[in-house]
């Protein structure tokens, strides 16, 4: 009997988290039980629970209640554990297929980032000189900047200040202002370039894979010789590079950013 009892404060629960992730303004006491037909009572009693376990959360001058950010913190950790290149393979193959270029999935480690996955152009004898594992600093890659401008100016600043700051190419931004106005054109148009700042001959396009936060410990892009790289192809590489970063953002769980 007891544990029918306990199975049934269960499901209640569950159908007032339920209701609460839902609503966009939150909900009283008043309002929760008249949608699920339980007391008041019994209403405030989980709730009050929930509260404090982190799950709920209660303004105390209007006392509405909210769904609370622990359900924020517990999918991040079942993000983690997903496999995050499986997750992307598919849409990066279509991105491959669809530009003919190389397409590069990385991940952010530190002052650098890594490459995790590559899908090899299909257009020509060149081949891009990355590899699975190899490790290139945030600072002067397409897909480093596009993961910095997600995050706080303060931590870009400290980043910038913790990273071996030097010329990889006589395009590299070394400069740290020049930087931060890099940064403010990337959260402008929702994109960062690589105009030979980290291999001479090569330009990228990247954007970056955000979490429920907003904020990217990934990134996507397309890299190809600056031969086949003019301004009016990065025009026209900017609308699917940014539907398969809303495509792998999804996938993953994260909250996708506007165009």
């Amino acid at each position: 009997m007891a544990e029918t009892s306990s199975v049934q404060s269960l499901d209640r629960a569950f159908d007032l988290l339920e209701l609460l992730c839902r609503s966009r303004s939150g909900m009283t006491i008043g309002a929760l039980s008249a949608e699920t037909g339980l007391h008041k009572s019994t209403v405030h009693r989980l709730l009050s629970s929930m509260c404090r376990r982190g799950f709920v959360q209660r303004d105390a001058a209007t006392s509405i209640y909210r769904a609370g950010m622990h359900l924020c913190e517990l999918s991040s950790y079942i993000v983690e554990n997903l496999d995050v290149v499986d997750l992307a393979r598919a849409p990066l193959e279509r991105l491959n297929e669809k530009t003919g270029e190389t397409v590069h999935l990385v991940m952010q480690e530190g002052c650098d980032i890594v490459y995790i996955h590559k899908v090899e152009n299909t257009t020509g004898a060149i081949r891009m000189f990355s590899r699975i594992g190899m490790r290139r600093p945030l600072y002067c890659t397409g897909v480093g900047k596009a993961i910095l401008a997600t995050w706080p100016e303060d931590e870009v600043r400290a980043l910038w200040r913790e990273s071996e700051i030097r010329p990889w190419t006589v395009h590299t931004i070394v400069n740290e202002d020049a930087f931060l106005r890099e940064m403010e054109q990337v959260r402008r148009k929702g994109y960062a370039l690589d105009n030979e700042e980290n291999e001479l001959g090569v330009r990228c396009i990247a954007a970056a894979v955000v979490d429920y936060r907003g904020r990217a410990s990934y990134a996507i892009s397309v890299s190809a010789p600056i031969s086949r790289m003019s301004d009016t192809r990065i025009a026209e590489l900017r609308i699917p590079v940014l539907e398969v970063r809303d495509e792998v953002t999804a996938a993953l769980g994260g909250g996708v950013r506007r165009r």
